[in-house]
């Protein structure tokens, strides 16, 4: 009896096997880096909108609410658009220079937040000075999430900081 048939058989079996397998793990791979894309990309837009939107809110606050309903009004803008529960979903999601910028536009709008509360609504500087750290910080936000969404689409997925 010949070995050799069946040894012949059970190899290219074996090598069936494996590159199904491989191939398997390759679409799985593709996928779960498409589904990440997806998910970091509709995320980091809904930040930028819940910034750009607590950002508009507080100015109306600044320029048409009371002194004295000033600061509850600011502390309800800031907490209107769910920035706070999206950037928690940052922090699982992103890896950490988005996390990083995320944070910073966090912290200065909550700095916007207090100085809406007690400005004076004709201190043109000092509201010139705030919109620009919010604007600055919201580009390096932007730059970072390009930098990530390029990664993924070049195949090296970050899937953590």
């Amino acid at each position: 009896m010949s070995w050799i048939s069946p040894l012949s058989a059970l190899l290219g079996v074996l090598l069936g096997a494996g590159a199904t397998a491989l191939a398997d793990r390759r679409r799985w791979r593709r996928e779960a880096v498409t589904r990440l894309l997806e998910l970091r990309t509709e995320l980091y837009a809904e930040y930028l909108v819940a910034t750009e939107d607590t950002g508009r809110d507080l100015l109306r606050v600044l320029r048409t609410t009371a002194g004295e309903e000033r600061e509850t009004a600011a502390e309800v803008a800031f907490a209107g658009f769910n920035l706070g529960g999206t950037r928690q979903r940052i922090h699982v999601l992103a890896p950490l220079d988005v996390v990083r910028a995320a944070d910073e536009i966090f912290r200065a709008l909550r700095r916007a937040r207090d100085y809406v509360a007690t400005a004076d609504p004709q201190d043109t500087p000092g509201l010139l000075a705030m919109k620009g750290e919010v604007g600055s910080l919201r580009d390096r936000f932007q730059d970072a999430v390009r930098r990530d969404v390029r990664g993924l689409l070049a195949g090296s997925a970050s899937w953590s900081a």
